[in-house]
């Protein structure tokens, strides 16, 4: 799928298991994977979860993406389904995201993932899989931040019980000369000494009251704790309002040139 760490994850997993005495079960832990580009097909979308469940030693996982709405030709050792000079990219012309949908439906048939959903689709290619949906999307994941708040897309989402989880959700990245992220950004320095907390608690807890699932990441413990401690505050309406108008910036981070003439997805 789109990672190649399954196999470390499971072996984590079942060690965290076995260590826990009894603590932990495997059904207190979520498990999402996604489709690759190269894997919309039905048959190619079952083996890759399969393989992926091997790796992980696990017989379900509890959400399955479509990774990105674009479909690759599945080239052997060519990830990126590219020419050599990486002129060209070679599609799958053959497959619609429509059929893509009926076959992550399958899966769930199967009973190799509990739920499904999406990544990175705008409204109208939402709308598309809601039209021959027998089960609903669950979630679209997407690049969501004070800088990129996506208010559009998220109601519509809304409109459509379909929640949305917020990836690079604190905004850390930088574009080539800019000196300024969502964690120093005067706004947010202003409102973590108000409430005594660090900037990113405070991205966190505005992604929480506007009803996001957010999934910050960090390498850190003490990080990975502090992300956790957020739940014994909450923002003013006035507070959340002025990291609303951050969104003015309209900062994308992530756009792959991935549509024909290496055109970004979001271009």
């Amino acid at each position: 799928l789109e990672e190649e760490d399954d196999a470390e994850i499971g072996n984590g997993i079942k060690e965290a298991i076995a260590e826990s005495k009894g603590h932990i079960k495997r059904e207190d832990i979520f498990i999402t994977t996604k489709i690759w580009n190269q894997y919309h097909k039905p048959d190619d979308a079952e083996w890759a979860v399969r393989d992926s469940l091997n790796k992980l030693k696990l017989d379900y996982v509890d959400l399955v993406l479509i990774h990105w709405p674009i479909a690759f030709k599945k080239i052997k050792e060519n990830r990126w389904s590219q020419s050599e000079d990486k002129k060209e990219r070679y599609y799958e012309e053959s497959i619609s995201l429509e059929q893509t949908w009926e076959g992550l439906e399958k899966l769930v048939e199967k009973k190799l993932t509990h739920s499904i959903g999406l990544s990175n689709f705008n409204s109208s290619e939402i709308e598309r899989i809601l039209k021959v949906a027998k089960i609903k999307p669950v979630t679209n994941q997407i690049e969501l931040h004070p800088y990129l708040n996506q208010k559009e897309l998220r109601d519509y989402c809304h409109q459509h019980q379909i929640t949305i989880t917020s990836y690079c959700p604190l905004s850390n990245l930088k574009r080539e000369g800019d000196s300024v992220t969502a964690l120093n950004d005067p706004v947010i320095e202003a409102l973590g000494k108000k409430y005594n907390k660090t900037s990113a608690q405070i991205i966190i807890r505005w992604h929480l009251q506007h009803g996001l699932i957010v999934i910050p990441k960090t390498v850190t413990p003490q990080r990975l704790i502090e992300n956790a401690d957020v739940f014994d505050f909450e923002l003013t309406t006035d507070d959340v309002n002025s990291i609303d108008k951050m969104g003015e910036k309209n900062l994308r981070f992530i756009n792959p040139a991935f549509k024909p003439g290496n055109k970004g997805m979001f271009d």
